[in-house]
């Protein structure tokens, strides 16, 4: 039995089964990760300054910074929650290797996340 996992948000179709169904999930789990660590990285990087001490300056670098990283609906944060949403395809994964029967034992081994985003 197959059981085809659909993305949060579009893209590709990935078809579990009983004998990749660890893999996937390792697999997913991972990319998640890679990516929560590479926008870790580059968070600091995002920080707009000033580029002069006036007022305009300020405001327009503390705008710029807000739209990019420190805001709640910020493009980084977006990233964010893309990421969480992908380790939720993970952790559905998940689900699927225990109704396939795996352990949760056999399941933690496949992948295990070093941080929760």
């Amino acid at each position: 039995m197959t059981t085809p996992v659909q993305p949060p948000a579009g893209g590709q179709t990935i078809t579990v089964t009983e004998d990749n169904v660890l893999e996937v999930r390792r697999t997913i789990l991972s990319a998640a990760e890679e990516a929560l660590h590479r926008l870790q990285s580059i968070a600091p990087g995002l920080q707009v300054t000033p580029p002069a001490t006036d007022e305009v300056s300020r405001s327009a670098a503390a705008y710029w910074t807000a739209k990019l990283v420190g805001a709640e609906d910020s493009h980084f944060q977006r990233l964010l929650q893309y990421v969480d949403d992908v380790i939720a395809l993970g952790e559905q994964v998940g689900e699927a290797a225990r109704q396939y029967g795996h352990t949760d034992e056999e399941i933690q081994a496949s992948f295990q996340l070093r941080r929760q985003a």
